[in-house]
């Protein structure tokens, strides 16, 4: 009878684990992202004759955006607030508001903050008017597309 004794320990097997669940959680999480980066598009995308807002100074057209928590890092390349030609106080009012949001719900899954920081947004979504509420509808139809691309 034959004994195979193997080159790896039981740890390593368990690393080697724990490193492929991580590669599919990051997988994931750079799909969430995607799914969000589209959404902020459409969000942004909506005009007054679809029932969107108009622009005055661009700011809170400019502070509509998303960040993605992963392991409790935010990657400054998981940070999607395309800045337009005006409103750049928008951007960094969404950038900071995410970001304090962030704090507040990350427990190292992956999480995706998706936004209207300048404090009048609430104001204007209840004037039947959509900032992100009716674009947030579409996640799930979004992200459920690009998670079966992987």
């Amino acid at each position: 009878m034959s004994n195979f004794t193997p080159d790896f320990s039981i740890n390593d097997l368990f690393n080697h684990i724990d490193d492929g669940l991580q590669s599919i959680i990051d997988e994931a999480a750079e799909q969430l992202f995607n799914a969000g980066k589209k959404v902020v598009d459409m969000a942004r995308a909506r005009t007054r004759a679809d029932n969107g807002f108009g622009n005055i100074t661009w700011e809170l057209r400019n502070s509509i955006g998303c960040l993605l928590v992963n392991n409790n890092q935010i990657l400054d390349e998981h940070i999607y607030f395309p800045p337009l030609a005006q409103g750049i106080e928008g951007t960094k009012i969404g950038i900071s508001y995410a970001r304090e949001i962030a704090l507040l719900v990350s427990d190292g899954s992956p999480v995706l903050i998706f936004v209207a920081g300048m404090d009048y947004a609430a104001f204007v979504e209840s004037t039947e008017r959509d900032v992100i509420s009716m674009s947030s509808l579409s996640f799930g139809k979004i992200f459920k597309q690009l998670i079966n691309q992987i």
